[in-house]
């Protein structure tokens, strides 16, 4: 019973992680034609930096869980 629970943690944990990175890349999306980032330099370079640091680090783990 405890395994399933620390499973079903899990599961709902990359399930929020997931929903947090795709709501992120569309606030960027939208920030970006609106014009957000032409009038804040800084919150664009901090956003997209956060969005490619977690991309590449994910397609990373990725490339090394199947290729193991």
């Amino acid at each position: 019973m405890k395994y399933s629970f620390v499973l079903f943690l899990l599961g709902l944990g990359a399930l929020l992680g997931f929903a947090g990175y795709c709501y992120a890349l569309i606030d960027w999306v939208q920030d970006y034609r609106t014009g957000v980032y032409h009038r804040e330099p800084f919150e664009a370079c901090c956003e997209t930096s956060a969005l490619v640091v977690y991309t590449v680090l994910g397609l990373r783990f990725t490339s090394r869980k199947l290729n193991s």
